[in-house]
């Protein structure tokens, strides 16, 4: 939807001709704004020391789970029909519970990722609309919503955006908001 609306917009700019032609527009690339800024990087860190633990140990988990499966195939043709059944089931209880495990584990990550994701996308639109302000833009076009198929790199600033979005991250304390948990 939005993207269909830039298109219109731009092909309204380029029809209208003369009548926008003082018009002053900027572009900019909101994901390499993302990627790059300090926030991302702090964000990336953020994520390892707050789960890079508990990640590592469903790993070896996995792993453990995965060698008793295996170890459970090989003596299963050794075992009664009732041996076989309780180590079946206590298996199966055992990967149950790993699952949710994991789920409940990606639950978190995914709840932390948008709650930065948001931050990071609100400290972008803060900094486009400040320098749009700065630089008497008219419009800006975001390259990364697929609207903008070719721009001079005179109208790119993608630059100073970054930058105002770093000062911007600096002057918040470097720091994200904190995790909503639902509870008041």
């Amino acid at each position: 939807m939005f993207r269909v609306l830039s298109l219109a917009l731009v092909a309204c700019v380029l029809m209208a001709g003369s009548a926008f032609a003082d018009m002053k527009i900027g572009v900019f690339n909101s994901q390499a704004v993302a990627m790059d800024s300090d926030a991302a990087k702090a964000a990336q860190q953020k994520l390892q020391s707050q789960f890079g633990a508990e990640k590592t140990q469903l790993e070896k988990q996995a792993k453990d789970l995965q060698a008793k499966g295996e170890a459970l195939q090989a003596q299963v043709a050794k075992m009664s029909a009732k041996e076989r059944e309780d180590k079946q089931m206590e298996f199966l209880r055992l990967r149950r519970a790993f699952e949710e495990k994991s789920r409940n584990f990606a639950r978190k990550v995914e709840n932390t990722e948008n709650q930065i994701r948001q931050s990071m996308a609100q400290q972008i639109y803060d900094a486009a609309t400040t320098i749009a302000k700065q630089q008497k833009l008219d419009l800006i076009l975001d390259a990364a919503a697929g609207s903008v198929m070719y721009a001079t790199p005179t109208l790119d600033i993608t630059k100073p955006v970054l930058a105002e979005v770093n000062r911007l991250w600096k002057a918040g304390g470097s720091k994200f908001p904190e995790p909503k948990t639902g509870k008041k």
